[in-house]
């Protein structure tokens, strides 16, 4: 006796489909210098932003703190800082070598995430875990790439 194929073949509504495996991460093949490139174009952007809406921007990250005009004043030197690191890098990048532009914001980016993770308490930490966390993952790219990039 034959059984109706619609009883044999899985309802395409409801079949389970496999998700294929991502390959592991190849640093060895990985272009340092495209890394290097999309964080610097991301400084730029985080840096613009702290400069021109300092007292939006810093209310997310340090919270009330952020309204007072001398941490406004800060806040802009940061984003200042991160357009110099920018646009050093993306200047470098496009001349030849820029291991020194990428250890720098390397740096930076490890020294933002400790100052953020030091100041948990009195920020507390829904407002230092994205900083914290976002700062320390650009400076572990940064310094890979900065290890591998020319």
């Amino acid at each position: 006796m034959t059984t109706p194929a619609s009883t044999t073949s899985p309802d395409p509504t409801t079949s389970v489909v496999p998700t294929p495996t991502p390959p592991p991460l190849d640093l060895e093949h990985l272009d340092h210098r495209q890394v290097a490139r999309v964080l610097a174009v991301a400084r730029c952007v985080l840096g613009a932003t702290l400069v021109l809406a300092p007292k939006r921007l810093g209310r997310i990250w340090i919270g009330g703190a952020a309204d007072d005009a001398g941490t406004r004043l800060f806040i802009r030197a940061m984003g200042a800082r991160d357009l110099a690191l920018a646009v050093g890098t993306l200047h470098a990048l496009a001349r030849g070598s820029a291991r020194e532009w990428v250890l720098a914001s390397a740096a930076s980016d490890a020294v933002d995430a400790t100052a953020t993770v030091l100041a948990v308490p009195g920020i507390g930490l829904r407002r230092a875990l994205p900083a914290a966390t976002s700062a320390g993952l650009a400076a572990l790219a940064g310094f890979a790439a900065w290890g591998r990039v020319d």
